[in-house]
């Protein structure tokens, strides 16, 4: 079993289910459950990072094949999905926003603007009178969301919530034009690929620094199932607090998890103007994910549109498009020669982002596979050995076995009851440990956002912001950046503590699984596998917390102008006074944010627990009907065959 493959273990497993179902005695429900997660195996690597720093061209570079169009507008940006073609051969299938998706991301872009229109119909009409240079910088890109949603609504309208097949040739033509691309919210390619024919899925997610809070929650829920995760940085500007906000994230659900899937790459390295430089650039990356939480970074340094252009010169060396764009990543100039293909591979640095990739997404699976095939291989054998020793125990002395056995089963019985009750009791010290567990990470959460405070007010307010304009809407434009962000941080510790409280919770059952199964077997029971309860309604996706930015508008007084507030000390001294009170709004916006969570956590696991003693008491039950049965010789002889059998394939 060391060896096989994942297909293999699907038919072993097939085989133990053939030779035990006749035995009613022996659960399958784990064995089951392994059957169907095997079956639907695959590998989702999800593909992150801002807009404009590669992420379509890393994809077109691994599938060397150019797929994915590059967005026109960081606004529009959709998921991508790409997957192996299936029976019906290669397609691609674009679904459009359905209407609430759409008054979601609208509502969201008026409300930057200080707009609060009533629905999509006035929103739409709004739309039609703004202008993008009655607005700061830092808004516009808002305002440009709302014109491509008002020119494409006459066209787009009928075809929310819609689906549709399309050409590789059109898609391209319709995501660069931004009034349609503003519509669609996935688009699914199904491609003849070595890559996806493996079982690989690649996601190409809108970037970590889009307008839409939604994608925000989009890039948790990917993170969490993905197998692997690729963050792609541009080489010129890596680390945005985009970036920031979404390794910080990322480390939260890795520590949770206790994996660490991340591949960093930084694209664009040949733009590097030296060794040094480049060198310089990898050891900041390195140093800022270490500080972020990731404790192991993997770093891998890529030119994408050389590797893809490698790849389209294998198969077409003289695609002057491809010559031409490797000669400029490559900046050779006159009549000096291009290298060879698999030269030009190797100089693009993906073939060591690939061989690490395919090996950990694939040897994480297989390990996974083999671990789960073994654990409830074990279980089932566990459970035919017992079932052996009391038909063996029943034929040796009938009544005595029976009477002793009824007195032993009842005792573990009355345990049972006695402990369902005590801690089915929130006021009991299982639940109220539990409480006041989640209780202790929302206080850290707090204190986690608090020292990241200065960091957050110095990025809004630095000196560039006020070189020109007026100097109180500089203010509120800070301002409000800077609640903005600590909205997103309230966002990011909502969401790791919905995993954490999950964790906590499954660890608790686990906990009292067992102990119940030891208390089992003191007394003569092999306890069966105990139902997973489901906890993953505890885990928050869509969160959108709000901190007033109005709370900093009386320490705006230490503002004079631009050199006393830099030079001088102002920007300490607002700094300073404006921490405590801005820093209890935000502690309020976490208990807000949290109260539901840490509420229903408690709940579910109330019921979890609840629902584990009584599958303990269900199994006790039906422990004590067969203790009442004679022997049967027959029984005995087939249990004693799938001990034999199952014996074999835990040995091997």
């Amino acid at each position: 079993m060391t060896t096989a493959s994942e297909s293999e273990l699907r038919e072993l497993l097939h085989d133990v289910q053939v030779a035990l179902q006749d035995l009613s005695d022996v659960s399958l429900r784990e064995l089951e459950e392994v059957v169907r997660r095997l079956e639907r195996r695959d590998y989702l690597v999800a593909v992150f990072g801002a807009f404009s720093a590669g992420k379509s061209s890393l994809l077109n570079a691994l599938l060397g094949e150019s797929i994915l169009a590059v967005s026109p507008n960081p606004t529009t940006a959709s998921v991508t999905q790409l997957q192996g073609a299936d029976q019906s051969g290669e397609k691609i299938v674009v679904t459009a926003k359905t209407e609430e998706e759409l008054w979601r991301d609208v509502a969201s872009a008026f409300t930057a603007l200080h707009e609060y229109p009533s629905g999509l119909t006035e929103a739409i009409s709004r739309g039609q009178a703004l202008s993008a240079k009655d607005y700061p910088t830092s808004l516009r890109r808002h305002v440009r969301f709302i014109k491509a949603i008002c020119e494409g609504y006459g066209e787009m309208q009928g075809r929310l919530g819609t689906k549709w097949t399309t050409t590789l040739d059109e898609l391209k033509s319709f995501s660069a034009i931004e009034h349609y691309a503003a519509y669609v919210a996935k688009v699914d390619v199904y491609e003849d690929d070595p890559w996806l024919r493996k079982g690989f899925i690649f996601v190409d997610t809108p970037g970590v620094d889009s307008i839409h809070r939604r994608h925000t929650d989009v890039a948790f829920r990917y993170m969490r199932h993905a197998d692997a995760v690729i963050f792609v940085m541009y080489y010129t500007h890596a680390f945005t607090q985009g970036d920031r906000d979404f390794l910080l994230q990322l480390a939260g659900v890795q520590d949770v998890a206790k994996t660490n899937k991340l591949f960093a790459v930084v694209n664009a390295v040949d733009l590097a103007k030296s060794d040094d430089e480049r060198e310089a650039v990898r050891a900041r990356v390195e140093q800022e994910l270490r500080k972020l939480g990731i404790r192991t970074p993997r770093v891998y340094e890529v030119s994408a549109q050389l590797g893809l252009a490698a790849r389209r010169l294998q198969e077409a060396p003289d695609d002057e498009m491809y010559v031409a764009m490797a000669r400029a990543r490559l900046q050779l100039e006159g009549e000096a020669p291009l290298p060879e293909p698999d030269a030009l591979f190797a100089a693009s640095g993906l073939r060591a982002l690939e061989d690490n990739l395919t090996h950990y997404v694939e040897s994480e699976g297989h390990q996974l596979a083999r671990d789960m095939v073994r654990r409830v291989l074990q279980q089932v054998k566990a459970q035919i050995d017992h079932l052996v020793h009391d038909e063996t125990a029943r034929q040796s002395d009938d009544e005595l076995y029976r009477a002793k056995r009824h007195a032993e089963l009842a005792r573990l019985g009355a345990e049972l009851t006695e402990g369902r009750d005590r801690d089915d009791d929130r006021s009991a010290s299982l639940l109220g440990q539990y409480a006041r567990d989640l209780d202790e990470l929302v206080f850290h959460a707090g204190e986690r956002i608090r020292l990241r405070y200065r960091d957050l007010f110095r990025e809004a307010f630095h000196p560039g912001r006020f070189r020109l304009g007026r100097p109180q809407e500089k203010l509120r434009e800070a301002s409000e950046e800077l609640c903005e962000a600590l909205s997103r941080q309230i966002d990011i510790e909502t969401r790791t503590l919905s995993l954490r409280a999950v964790s906590l919770a499954e660890a608790t059952v686990e906990r009292i699984v067992g102990e119940w199964r030891e208390r089992f077997e003191q007394h003569g029971v092999q306890a069966q596998s105990v139902e997973r309860f489901d906890f993953s309604p505890v885990v928050v996706e869509s969160v959108h917390s709000s901190v007033p930015a109005d709370t900093l508008r009386p320490f705006y007084r230490h503002f004079s102008s631009s050199k006393q507030f830099f030079e001088e000390g102002g920007q300490r001294a607002m700094l300073d006074e404006s921490e405590l009170a801005v820093m209890e709004d935000v502690k309020a916006g976490v208990a807000r944010a949290t109260g539901d969570v840490t509420e229903h956590a408690v709940t579910l696991l109330q019921q979890a627990v609840a629902g584990t003693y009584n599958d303990f008491l269900s199994q006790l039950r039906a422990v004590e009907e067969a203790a009442s049965r004679p022997f049967d010789a027959r029984r005995l002889e087939a249990l004693r065959e799938a001990e034999e059998y199952m014996n074999k394939l835990v040995g091997c």
